[in-house]
């Protein structure tokens, strides 16, 4: 973009995000010399009044807001947001998913203490900087928590994104801090399954889905998750507000206790009131049936009180209330229960001891189950098993992320029309959930009955602009990054083209610009002695004077007796002139070709420099091998095009 530069102090250099309402560019500060973001309101927006009032008001919130956990307006955040990463590595490991979550309340709470709830919490709203930070961003649409509001009162809009919208809010209802916690909730469960808890392609099915529904549970799509994490999450994704944590204060503080006393100390003890909690506030309160002595192991400055009568629970409910001591059970009944149970127990050692025999008793051979094609073994040889997750009721894009990261991979069988599933989910599995299977085996998925689609052309799109919506539509995504000068996730063709009809569980390949740092693919075999795999080079605009770095991936198939030196050329494009040139033996002389045994991979650097008189224009760049006898013979092209046993690797350009 031309650079421009507003109030004479903000240079505005490129456009860095969008979304709904906004667009974000990368700026210098001039007066404090400084790298800064600056946010646009989109057009009908900034004529509306209302628009631009929420958008000031955005403003006027992260002003009040000093925390390192809230990204202001003007920060400029170097990293990326947390649906990339979910995306990319999803599920988290345990730790990993809630500290982020723990630092993602840490900077909510900053906002509930100053009485400001943001209101749109969701992973794309949240940045992790390169060395790990968690940044809070877009308050685009926070409240103030005025004295007068009330929970129950109806309002006209809905605040939020469906899939991380409260109950609350999807009812209509003013959202709370409380309203917050269940987002944070449910960025949790998808970090650590891959998944949202709801899905549906009906922003309104979606939000009675908020409502009425029970997610799956956590150990169903992930089995690494314990199942005191999965407790917690559920309390956090309670449907009433006064069952979850209040505010991210309180929230911060059960996941710091889960982290500081793992599975067995994240019970319904958890801590509940903080001094910073927003006023009003009440303490949450165990389940019933959860033993008082288990209660008073706690911390005492994370101790809750014991769970009060249905009565008691509706006339208090908001009031705190103190721990109630054990009380003592005297010491002869003690004795008396310990003679009964070693009673008990002398008693059941004859049926110990024939149950011990009936199963040490020689055991019938069993046929073996035949290995999966796919399947994976262990450094000992043996087949590594994993546990099938539940896949019925997520869409084809999200079983598939899911079945990956268990490492299994997903069979579509076909549709089967339905009226309980919506079109597009996972019907039915096999192998079904919980079942023990080796890693790398398939699982079969019959999904409901989706309507046809006319594929759009999406070519020229950035593809995160439009992967969420083909995967909505229950499509599979088949993604492959190449070489081009386009900007990086730009999509440059698409298989079926645009205009093809497809159906739900159809897998749409992509081909998508990875910028420069992609290598370039060859496949050259000389004399089928050495395979040239491939080369990378860096950039695709150098000046005169500049150094060309290009790495070559060498494969030795078979033992070569002389030394041959690489040669990288720099030529006009019409091969005429011969512009630069480096010959050295590969990797600068530490490894000629005599040393190399087959199988071997050489991954051997060069740096070509070119003349500072070299004349603007496009260059080829050529390698091979050589000895005094001449070049050693191209035998296969392979992917590449070759003339003179020259093997032709990119086109460069000089400024």
């Amino acid at each position: 973009m031309k650079p421009t530069v507003l109030n004479d102090r903000y240079r505005l250099t490129e456009l860095v995000g969008a979304g709904g309402m906004a667009t974000v560019y990368r700026g210098e500060d001039l007066l404090l010399d400084r790298p800064v973001a600056v946010k646009f309101l989109r057009e009908p927006y900034a004529s509306d009044a209302e628009a631009r009032d929420r958008f000031v008001h955005e403003a006027r919130a992260a002003a009040k807001l000093d925390h390192p956990n809230i990204v202001l307006v003007m920060e400029l955040v170097h990293g990326q947001d947390l649906k990339s990463l979910i995306r990319k590595d999803a599920p988290l490991p345990v730790v990993q998913a809630v500290r982020l979550a723990q630092a993602i309340a840490a900077g909510v709470a900053a906002a509930h203490r100053m009485s400001i709830v943001h209101c749109d919490l969701k992973p794309q709203n949240i940045l992790v900087t390169e060395d790990g930070q968690v940044k809070v961003a877009d308050f685009g649409i926070a409240r103030a928590l005025a004295p007068d509001d009330h929970d129950s009162e109806p309002v006209e809009v809905v605040w939020g994104s469906p899939h991380y919208l409260s109950p609350e809010q999807a009812r209509g209802y003013r959202p709370t801090p409380a309203s917050d916690v269940y987002s944070i909730g449910v960025m949790l469960y998808e970090m650590l399954t891959g998944v949202p808890p709801f899905h549906d392609a009906d922003p309104e099915v979606l939000a009675m889905k908020h409502c009425r529904e029970e997610p799956a549970p956590l150990a169903a799509l992930n089995p690494r998750v314990p199942s005191g994490l999965d407790w917690l999450v559920r309390k956090i994704l309670s449907k009433e507000p006064a069952q979850r944590y209040r505010n991210g204060d309180q929230l911060g503080m059960a996941l710091d206790q889960y982290l500081r006393h793992g599975e067995d100390g994240t019970g319904p003890f958890l801590p509940i009131e903080s001094a910073g909690a927003v006023a009003g506030s009440s303490p949450a309160v165990a389940p019933a049936g959860v033993s008082r002595e288990r209660v008073s192991s706690a911390p005492r400055s994370a101790m809750a009180a014991p769970m009060p009568s249905a009565a008691a629970s509706q006339s208090d409910q908001g009031l705190g209330t103190q721990p109630i001591a054990p009380q003592r059970v005297p010491d002869t009944t003690v004795w008396m229960l310990m003679l009964v149970a070693a009673i008990a127990v002398i008693g059941l050692v004859p049926l110990w001891a024939f149950v011990y025999r009936t199963y040490t008793a020689a055991a019938p051979r069993v046929t073996p189950i035949a290995e999966t094609p796919g399947a994976q073994e262990t450094p000992g040889g043996e087949v590594r098993s994993v546990t099938v997750p539940n896949l019925t009721g997520l869409g084809v894009a999200d079983a598939q992320r899911l079945a990956q990261s268990m490492e299994l991979d997903i069979e579509v069988l076909g549709e089967q029309e339905s009226t309980d599933t919506r079109p597009g989910a996972v019907l039915e599995q096999t192998p079904g959930a919980g079942v023990r299977v080796p890693a790398g085996s398939v699982v079969s998925v019959l999904v409901a009955a989706g309507r046809a689609l006319q594929l759009p052309d999406v070519t020229g799109y950035d593809l995160e602009a439009v992967q969420d919506g083909l995967e909505n539509e229950g499509l599979m995504l088949s993604i492959s990054e190449v070489r081009s000068t386009e900007e990086r996730g730009t999509i440059l063709g698409q298989e079926p083209l645009a205009g093809a009809t497809v159906r739900v569980g159809d897998t749409i390949s992509l081909t998508v610009s990875g910028g420069a740092n992609i290598p370039i693919l060859l496949g050259v075999s000389l004399n089928q002695q050495v395979l040239l795999e491939q080369a990378w080079i860096s950039d695709f605009d150098y000046s005169p004077g500049g150094a060309v770095p290009v790495t070559l991936r060498w494969r030795c198939l078979a033992p070569l007796g002389v030394s041959y030196k690489v040669f990288v050329h720099v030529l006009t494009g019409d091969m005429q002139t011969l512009v630069a040139q480096q010959d050295t033996i590969p990797l600068n002389g530490l490894r000629p070709t005599t040393s190399w045994v087959p199988n071997e991979i050489i991954n051997d650097p060069h740096q070509v420099v070119l003349p500072t008189g070299t004349p603007a224009g496009t260059y080829q760049i050529r390698v091979g091998l050589y000895s005094d006898a001449g070049r050693l013979p191209v035998s296969d092209a392979g992917g590449a095009q070759v003339t003179d046993d020259t093997i032709f690797v990119t086109t460069i350009s000089v400024r």
